[in-house]
């Protein structure tokens, strides 16, 4: 099992790095790089080969922390509320859903529900909203489908759908199945069959969730 990085009993030593690439021993993390290149240095000095069940496990955990981590944790969202208060639950999960709407260019709504709602109607990509906080890079939103589709196949994109799902489900919360043709409607996903799962633009086939 691997040991967190930093040594806690080291007095006036920095904070530890919240980053899910901050918990492994020799593995020094760079916190500016995309997460496709951190995840990839990762996997090879662990020794997770591209492609195995263990590559596919472990990089939904790291999409699931990494997630969480930009968007659904406290010290991100210090800004918008007073250092001293502490969020409840309900609180910090509406705020992590507002945040990926704004990143995307939605109008937050005051509901989780319909933030969900308009997040998975938007053709957008987990990773991209990743990097959007680790490297600054602008969130694409497609409203080509086939384009769209193309791009999220282009390297190793599968998920642990059961991983995927563990609490508090933030990135299970964004799947959604497809069914083709897509509509012409602007950055509509239509609902339905098509047997493909999608994970904010990563897309597997359902019946081999795990690789």
């Amino acid at each position: 099992m691997p040991g967190l990085s930093a040594d806690e009993g080291d007095e006036g030593a920095p904070p530890p790095s919240q980053s899910h690439f901050a918990k492994f021993e020799h593995f020094t993390p760079n916190e500016a790089a995309s997460f496709d290149d951190e995840f990839a240095r990762l996997a090879s000095s662990q020794q997770w080969v591209p492609g195995s069940q263990e590559y596919t496990r472990q990089r939904t955990i790291a999409i699931k922390e990494e997630l969480e981590l930009h968007y659904f944790s406290q010290s991100q969202q210090l800004d918008d509320i007073n250092e001293e208060e502490e969020l409840s639950a309900e609180e910090k999960t509406l705020k992590g859903y507002q945040a990926l709407c704004r990143e995307v260019g939605i109008d937050p709504s005051d509901s989780i529900a319909e933030c969900k709602k308009q997040l998975k109607n938007t053709l957008v990509n987990i990773v991209d909203l990743i990097d959007a906080r680790r490297t600054g890079k602008r969130v694409k939103v497609w409203d080509s489908f086939e384009e769209f589709r193309a791009y999220t196949l282009l390297d190793e994109n599968r998920i642990d759908i059961r991983e995927a799902k563990r609490p508090p489900g933030y990135l299970a919360s964004l799947l959604r199945r497809l069914s083709g043709p897509p509509s012409r409607k602007k950055r509509n996903v239509p609902k339905g069959g098509w047997g493909l799962r999608v994970v904010s633009g990563r897309i597997t086939k359902a019946a081999q969730p795990s690789g």
